[in-house]
């Protein structure tokens, strides 16, 4: 099977391309389908996966790659050299055997495994080939200067104490790029920066920004320097060095003037000296921004802005596969209609908080959210418009919760939401609140031009109050709710 595959990759690659399908749809194809998209003479035409919710197969969409959950559609392409097999699956493996054409080659098994160590060694040897460049340069200059300063000891140990600072330098970039690797979550990824950015260049001040898409805003998420409280949160795209960095690509101030609006992202600017700030680049788009500054006069030389920029761009491959792990997270526990949590991630958390909420003696509270008519209103209006009163529901419910509430789709139409450290009165206004906010918000027009609004009716339960256990918690907030249904609908009712 491994020489098949073999000869149908070599025929492919004489004639100076390689047409490649996926089979499976997870993490480890996700990455391989990153990975093998931007490899020149190299096209990845389809990827299947029997779950179309897979990380891949939503990847492949986002890229324009034909998608598929029918397995014996990938032997009807046109131009398919290669199959390779990521799903771990026996019977997809004996599958693609089965159906597998003369002149198409099937990778799997070790074979897959093969691949994808291959293309793990090369992203990192990519990293390790220019750091050994750098220390074979170093390691000439050294060489260059003893020859050329023999006659002078004192300049000689000025040199070598100059070069052996930038080895060391090296050294540290070597391990800050290993160390990019080994990370996933986005505040060790943003911590990590900043260290690198003063290890390698002597920053006095460094700061990572992220880009939030919803309001157009950059966040800071890691700092060093100063205390959290010297850097303003959040900076609007059109202010400061940040925004300009992240509109135009670097930005370099030697010498700040009183007054400038350019360091306003620092709460005491009038102490900000020189700066500057590159972009963190995912393809053509930028995700952040790598800031550094001082209370001293500092320009950059050439060789430091090229620093700067080479710890810009391993960072910004390391911080895309953090971003892409917090979504696939993400999505996992959320609803992707409201953007809400998911039924079992919701009893996972009420689990949790049930138990804490015991051992200390505190309170709980449930509430238990129920479209009215909704099954009328689909039929009547149909279920695109449907999909619009239920985001509306999940607005006016973000709107309402503190940080520490959870809100969840819990079916069709139903939702839920837990209130920690919250009493029967005080989940009650909450549910008022939210009950109004529905009655009063005019979600589509009809066929006559008419608003057509939509009610929702809610019940409340309370720990310990009602219930002993997270599922009579529930029960009770269920139960309660059925109750307004019958009463008339639009109201909230309290848990007997």
């Amino acid at each position: 099977m491994e020489e098949r595959a073999g000869a149908a990759a070599l025929t492919a690659t004489r004639n100076g391309h390689i047409s490649i399908a996926i089979a499976g749809g997870g993490l480890r194809a996700t990455s391989v389908l990153r990975l093998l998209n931007d490899v020149e003479n190299l096209s990845i035409v389809a990827v299947y996966d029997a779950a179309r919710s897979a990380p891949a197969i939503r990847l492949a969409e986002d890229l324009g790659i034909f998608t598929t959950t029918e397995l014996s559609e990938l032997y009807q392409l046109g131009e398919l050299d290669l199959v390779l097999d990521l799903s771990e699956d026996s019977t997809v493996r004996e599958s693609l055997e089965a159906e597998r054409l003369s002149s198409v080659g099937v990778v799997t098994g070790h074979g897959a495994e093969l691949v994808w160590d291959l293309l793990i060694a090369k992203k990192r040897s990519e990293e390790q080939e220019k750091i050994f460049v750098e220390l074979q340069v170093a390691y000439d200059k050294i060489r260059s200067h003893e020859r050329r300063l023999q006659s002078s000891k004192e300049a000689l140990e000025r040199a070598n104490e100059e070069l052996e600072g930038r080895l060391a330098e090296i050294f540290f970039t070597h391990e800050f790029f290993k160390a990019l690797t080994t990370f996933s979550s986005i505040d060790d990824v943003t911590s990590l920066i900043v260290d690198g950015a003063n290890g390698i260049l002597g920053a006095e001040i460094s700061a990572v920004y992220l880009f939030d898409s919803e309001d157009w805003t950059l966040r800071l998420c890691a700092s060093q320097g100063r205390p959290e409280e010297a850097f303003r949160p959040t900076l609007s795209v059109s202010e400061t060095i940040v925004g300009a960095a992240f509109r135009d690509g670097f930005v370099q101030q030697s010498d700040v003037q009183p007054g400038s609006e350019l360091a306003n992202w620092s709460t005491r600017p009038e102490e900000v000296r020189s700066q500057a700030a590159t972009p963190l680049r995912s393809g053509d788009s930028s995700v952040g921004v790598l800031l550094i500054a001082s209370a001293t006069y500092r320009d950059l030389t050439h060789a430091e802005r090229d620093r700067l920029q080479g710890i810009a761009n391993q960072s910004s491959l390391a911080l895309q596969n953090a971003l892409l792990h917090e979504e696939l997270e993400r999505l996992s526990v959320t609803d992707r209609l409201t953007d809400l949590y998911n039924h079992g991630y919701f009893h996972q958390r009420l689990d949790e908080e049930m138990e804490r909420c015991s051992r200390f003696d505190h309170e709980l509270s449930l509430i238990m959210l129920d479209i009215d008519d909704f099954k009328k209103f689909n039929d009547r209006y149909g279920h695109p418009k449907g999909d619009t009163v239920l985001k509306a529901v999940s607005g006016i419910i973000k709107q309402n919760l503190r940080e520490i509430d959870v809100a969840a789709r819990y079916g069709g139409e139903e939702f839920v939401i837990m209130l920690p450290e919250t009493d029967i009165a005080g989940a009650v206004a909450v549910a008022e609140r939210i009950r109004l906010s529905m009655a009063q918000y005019p979600h589509i027009t009809d066929e006559g031009g008419e608003r057509v609004g939509q009610t929702v009716s809610l019940g409340v339960a309370n720990y310990p109050t009602n219930a002993q256990s997270a599922a009579a918690l529930v029960e009770a907030a269920d139960q309660a709710m059925y109750r307004a249904k019958r009463a008339g609908k639009n109201q909230v009712v309290v848990a007997s």
